[in-house]
């Protein structure tokens, strides 16, 4: 999936007076090698430029510089920067930095296919007793072993050595990312995402193509729609050429949606012409997301998606089965103390639809209005 990186240059004057170009470079990791894929043109009196990235996502970083070919010269890189967007990756890796549910490593020389060497200070340290973190979870996400879940064995904090069971399908390389989870398995984060983005609830805007003296529409072609609670309002554009949407059921029109056993209908009266279109406004859920680089709608904040997926975790850890009665009393409290949190996000993301015109059962009459005979 290509990212648009956008920038603006509010003193573009002063920069043309050296530089020439925008130059971009990316990086799969944050503190990895940054290369350069791309130079931008600076154009005198424009101040906002964009650079469509065909080889990169929502999970790669990038850093920008002004160059000019000719010297050549070039200003210091700017700091690091994602573009805006929810993946499946971002939301694990933000919810285990704001909740303490794990950290994530930079692998160093020394790394193998069942071990895991870093030289970061929260791991390499004489400080931390003897197989720390034994029975808790590594998971490279970039590199050959790329998203390859592994439990850990033992290891040798003063090292910075963490040896896995079992190996890897290939060598963790240096400067491969990867994850320590110690509150839950990977999986489970990635399982507890996809319930939380269940939870998350948007509004949408469907077309819906008129077809000639057509009263019903079969919705069941909108999956997502299981409800007539969903369905919130339908509009349309009565004037031609004007960008000016209003609501279908005034001035004599009606519609109302029907709840079969099987699926939604949409009924409407009048009838509309084959060149209109009406628009259904619904809510519904996010979508899950599978893989590390799946995209979440725009609308999707991050913190609501890491917020509903720790809850979701929380909720695993506490189910029947699941560690000591102890152990499940703890993730019971901590569930509840989450929920303040919780509460006030979805809150504030809560879908805000707009309300169409009340619907009786049937279509309204018009009165025939007086005249003389």
């Amino acid at each position: 999936m290509a990212v648009n990186l956008k920038f603006i240059v509010e003193d573009v004057a002063v920069q043309l007076a050296t530089y020439t170009q925008i130059r971009i470079y990316r990086s799969a990791t944050l503190g990895g090698a940054y290369s350069s894929i791309a130079d931008v043109t600076l154009v005198a009196g424009t101040y906002y430029y964009s650079y469509e990235d065909s080889g990169g996502n929502l999970n790669s970083w990038y850093k920008y510089s002004f160059r000019n070919p000719t010297g050549p010269v070039e200003s210091d890189l700017s700091a690091p920067f994602r573009v805006d967007g929810v993946t499946r990756l971002r939301a694990r890796q933000a919810a285990l930095e704001k909740y303490g549910a794990g950290i994530i490593l930079i692998a160093a020389a020394g790394s193998d296919t069942n071990t895991v060497v870093t030289a970061d200070y929260r791991v390499k340290s004489s400080l931390w007793r003897t197989d720390r973190g034994k029975g808790t979870w590594l998971m490279p996400t970039t590199g050959s072993a790329q998203g390859q879940i592994r439990v850990i064995k033992s290891s040798v904090p003063s090292t910075g050595t963490l040896e896995i069971e079992p190996d890897y399908g290939a060598a963790v390389a240096t400067s491969d990312e990867v994850e320590w989870h110690w509150l839950a398995d990977p999986a489970v984060w990635n399982a507890a995402i996809n319930r939380g983005l269940a939870r998350y609830w948007y509004t949408e805007r469907i077309p819906i193509v008129g077809v000639a003296n057509q009263e019903e529409y079969d919705l069941s072609g909108i999956p997502f729609l299981k409800d007539i609670e969903q369905i919130h309002d339908v509009r349309w554009y009565p004037t031609s050429g004007k960008d000016v949407d209003e609501p279908y059921g005034v001035d004599g029109k009606w519609w109302r949606p029907r709840q079969d056993v099987d699926k939604l209908t949409l009924v409407i009266f009048p009838p509309v012409g084959i060149t209109t279109t009406l628009y259904i406004e619904a809510t519904r859920p996010m979508q899950a997301l599978y893989a590390d680089d799946a995209v979440a709608p725009p609308t999707a904040a991050e913190e609501l998606v890491t917020a509903l997926a720790y809850d979701e975790v929380l909720a695993y850890l506490a189910s029947p089965g699941v560690g000591s009665s102890e152990s499940r009393a703890l993730w019971t409290k901590s569930r509840q103390d989450h929920l303040p949190e919780l509460h006030r996000l979805l809150v504030k993301y809560r879908p805000k639809p707009r309300a169409g015109p009340a619907q009786l059962p049937w279509p309204p009459v018009v009165p025939t209005p007086f005249k003389a005979r």
